[in-house]
């Protein structure tokens, strides 16, 4: 009876620790989740440990730690290969390897995680074993993918926020997004949210993208992943709208790039100031005068960089000669 209790205790507090992150208590459920796992290592309960570990992975990612999140997924993947898993599970491990590879930029990747999850969970849903939305979820997960892999090929943006925005595109071709059938199947506001997004994106539409935002708050705003990667994705594509604005002057009034596009006057220094100092953009603002002073790219000096690459390659040799030499001091004495 008391063994019974025990797992029974377990498993509640497993759900528990589901629960606190849903509500965005990472603190608590993270505490309750460190607490279970030593209890289970111990017990060598290998389908909770797979449960627990999955939803540690899911805390760090919320509290963005993805060194810890990608550690605890691995954990649980191990746990995961030496019994069977349900499908439901299964489909939850994969969606979370998505998202982990969404965060590391590797669009593509993420994509094939996310559709497997989402065959799997479309069939679930189908023969009523899991909640109805499960699916949804990683269709929106797959749309976001292609959104992102498309604006980074098209703009040479990168994960790590560089921005390569010299490119004479208005607009960037983003299709097939979703399947008709896909379409069809799970039309609503959710795919609504995602094809307006994915438009925008396309015509480079700052003030359309955001409208977006807001007329579909709860659908883009709820979700950790998404809610993310649209902050990045708004702004990377304002850098790259700045950049094309700026690219034919070197001088030039920033109430005009303002008037342009079309952000109040204080957004738009605070940006260019940033994008100056992350060394994005090679100029200087004149607050005085109120303008943007655009430098030309120098080029690199080539014999520069080979002369020193010569000294360090000579100071190598000679610092072995001289612990060549100490060598044959010491041995001769």
């Amino acid at each position: 009876r008391p063994k019974k209790e025990l797992f029974l205790r377990q498993r509640v507090q497993a759900k528990l620790a589901s629960v606190l992150f849903l509500q965005n208590k990472f603190g608590e459920a993270l505490t309750l989740v460190d607490k279970l796992l030593v209890e289970l290592k111990k017990l060598d309960d290998k389908q909770l440990l797979v449960e627990t570990h999955l939803v540690e992975s899911k805390i760090h990612h919320g509290l963005r730690n993805m060194p810890k999140s990608k550690a605890a997924l691995t954990a649980s993947r191990t746990c995961a290969n030496a019994i069977y898993v349900a499908p439901g599970l299964q489909s939850s491990i994969d969606s979370m390897s998505g998202v982990l590879h969404c965060e590391e930029g590797d669009y593509n990747t993420a994509h094939s995680y996310f559709l497997e999850a989402f065959e799997q969970l479309d069939n679930l849903e189908a023969d009523g074993k899991v909640e109805e939305g499960s699916a949804l979820s990683c269709l929106k997960y797959m749309m976001l993918c292609k959104i992102l892999d498309s604006l980074t090929k098209a703009l040479k943006l990168s994960a790590q926020g560089g921005v390569g925005a010299k490119t004479d595109k208005a607009e960037v071709g983003i299709s097939g997004i979703i399947t008709s059938k896909q379409g069809v199947k799970f039309a609503g506001e959710d795919i609504d949210a995602m094809s307006a997004i994915a438009d925008a994106s396309s015509r480079r539409s700052l003030k359309e993208y955001e409208a977006v935002t807001e007329k579909y708050t709860h659908e883009l705003q709820d979700d950790i992943l998404i809610k993310h990667h649209l902050k990045f994705l708004h702004q990377q594509l304002l850098e790259s709208n700045l950049i094309r604005i700026i690219e034919p002057y070197s001088c030039v009034e920033i109430t005009h790039v303002a008037n342009l596009i079309e952000m109040p006057l204080d957004a738009v220094e605070k940006k260019l100031s940033q994008m100056i100092l992350d060394g994005k953009l090679n100029g200087i603002l004149d607050q005085g005068k109120g303008q943007l002073i655009v430098y030309e790219e120098g080029e690199k000096d080539l014999a520069m960089e080979k002369g020193l690459q010569v000294i360090a390659n000579m100071d190598n040799v000679v610092s072995s000669l001289f612990v060549r030499s100490h060598a044959l001091r010491t041995t001769m004495a």
